[in-house]
């Protein structure tokens, strides 16, 4: 039975089914209405051949709903109710309907966002953590579509953790979670990209530490726009540098960063989990120290991090260098006085708190043994490190340049710049020429035709992006079958505006959301018929 003829069905005799959200190779996600209360939800169906009769998988399944059933906090997707339709015998989890976009998404149209918005997806996130860890729930694949930015009434965003698919419930053996399916299969539970060194090693003893570092990787990602390890393509070699190699420092790729959300990043960041936050409301505190103004989200900050922004360069954090037994850098202190806000571009006063002073440099124990092994450990691994970046032409040097800053004094040997005359003739003005940009539109549906001033364009993922200078206007034209809408776009400070542009095929008019997912129940993910990416790409 094909998994789009449950539309228009009675699900288990309770679940009106309307429409498709999202289809995969397990099943499919739908939209339904409850029989009795008529309230809207989301349901996650296993309904492909074979599958249904698996008994690992149908177990995973059910360790979903019960993992994230059983955690009682508005920042993890609620799951409303399970079962098996006795019609057809496909396994069914019901869930809450939410309008929005993933943490993914978000950053597919405006990486890097602002330490500020960072923070306060971390924050929440953690909140959310702590009540499933507190519940005996490790999550272990923590990554950003699996945070949901969800709207709420009044423009509010309450960050929710989804996707329990394989999450470790304390009471549960090793095998029982599935990791004796590891070996057999040969498939990973969880994102390589965003996979604890423990999760990478394959231990059994993984606790709630790998989700410190899955989001410790997240946060990363959210404030320079790539993952730690983002430069490596083969799997193997991925676990590899997991494993045995610190993060790149990650104000080379952001060197706006204040060196105190460099070293939340950086002790999230820690292969030793006995060095990293040790629980999630840990990181939590340490984050909070960084928000006097609060956690919450207002629709408006989800935006791109502006050039301006971007053009600083703050002061760099210190970090052992690579070899040494490194000691673990403390959590940023909240200072008694609240230093000025940083100006959100949605022109809010929420702000991170400034940096006021250096952080002193941790040494190393006074041990000769220590010392000499370390230098040579330190040798072997930059020369290593350097014949990899040579031989791959990696960034390493060009962000390196990038973040270094000139100083004033002149080099030796280098004769002193020129100075004016009173015969100088002074230069002409001349006014510098609009600096052309780049923005990402999200257009829906993905399958849509598109046309930017006149000409053709193509959506990668749902996205189109448009060049031009700041505060040019641009007209969008998306055209499904019959229907055709064509819409004025402007190049802003923070991205397009809108954010998105959705063509609704029933009605022929357009839907503009100015951050993208909050203008209608439908908003969601770029791709056709799936628009609650959440609880969708589990299925493909």
């Amino acid at each position: 039975m094909d998994a789009k003829n449950l539309v228009g069905t009675t699900l288990d005799g309770r679940y009106d089914v309307t429409r498709v959200i999202g289809a995969g190779g397990m099943g499919a996600v739908y939209e339904a209405q409850h029989v009795g209360t008529g309230r809207r939800v989301a349901i996650k169906v296993i309904s492909t051949g074979d599958l249904t009769k698996d008994a690992q998988l149908v177990g995973r399944f059910q360790r979903e709903a019960k993992a994230a059933g059983a955690i009682d906090t508005q920042h993890i997707c609620g799951v409303l109710d399970t079962g098996t339709d006795e019609a057809n015998g496909f396994p069914y989890m019901v869930m809450e309907y939410m309008v929005g976009e993933d943490v993914q998404q978000l950053l597919r149209r405006a990486a890097p966002v602002s330490p500020d918005l960072a923070l306060r997806v971390v924050a929440q996130t953690c909140l959310g953590l702590q009540k499933a860890h507190d519940s005996g729930v490790v999550h272990r694949d923590i990554k950003p579509a699996n945070l949901f930015l969800s709207r709420s009434d009044g423009g509010n965003v309450i960050v929710k953790v989804l996707d329990f698919g394989i999450a470790k419930v304390k009471m549960e053996t090793a095998s029982e979670a599935g990791d004796a399916g590891l070996t057999r299969t040969g498939t990973m539970l969880g994102s390589p990209l965003y996979m604890s060194p423990e999760q990478a090693r394959g231990m059994k003893t993984i606790d709630h530490r790998a989700d410190v570092w899955s989001l410790g990787v997240v946060l990363y990602e959210m404030l320079c726009g790539r993952t730690p390890f983002h430069h490596i393509d083969a799997l193997g070699e991925l676990i590899i540098a997991i494993c045995s190699e610190p993060p790149r420092p990650v104000q080379d790729f952001a060197p706006w960063l204040a060196p105190e959300v460099a070293a939340i990043v950086h002790k999230a960041l820690k292969t030793s989990a006995s060095e990293r936050y040790q629980t999630a409301n840990e990181m939590f505190e340490a984050v909070k120290a960084l928000l006097p103004n609060g956690t919450a989200i207002d629709e408006g900050m989800l935006i791109s991090l502006s050039e301006t922004q971007k053009n600083e360069v703050a002061r760099r954090l210190t970090l052992p260098p690579p070899g040494e037994n490194r000691m673990s850098l403390p959590p940023p202190q909240l200072m008694s006085q609240p230093p000025p806000a940083l100006a959100t571009e949605a022109g809010t006063t929420g702000g991170i708190a400034a940096p006021t002073e250096r952080r002193p440099e941790v040494k190393p124990k006074n041990n000769a043994t220590l010392l000499v092994a370390g230098a040579a450990i330190g040798i072997a691994i930059a020369a290593g490190v350097a014949f990899k970046f040579v031989a791959t032409g990696s960034d390493a040097g060009t962000a390196s340049a990038a973040t270094s800053v000139p100083t004033e004094t002149s080099q030796p040997g280098t004769a002193p710049a020129p100075t004016a005359t009173a015969t100088d003739a002074p230069s002409p003005t001349v006014s510098p020429a609009p600096q052309e940009r780049v923005v990402r539109l999200v257009i829906f549906p993905e399958t849509a035709e598109v046309m930017v001033d006149g000409e053709a364009s193509t959506a990668k993922d749902g996205v189109v992006e448009i060049k031009g200078s700041l505060g040019s206007e641009h007209k969008v034209k998306l055209t499904v079958g019959k229907q055709t809408i064509e819409e004025p776009v402007v190049i802003g400070e923070g991205g397009a505006l809108p954010a998105k542009l959705e063509l609704d095929v029933k009605t022929g008019r357009a839907i503009k959301a100015s951050t993208l997912g909050t203008a209608t129940p439908t908003a969601g993910t770029a791709k056709p018929v799936n628009q609650n990416p959440a609880i969708e790409h589990k299925f493909e």
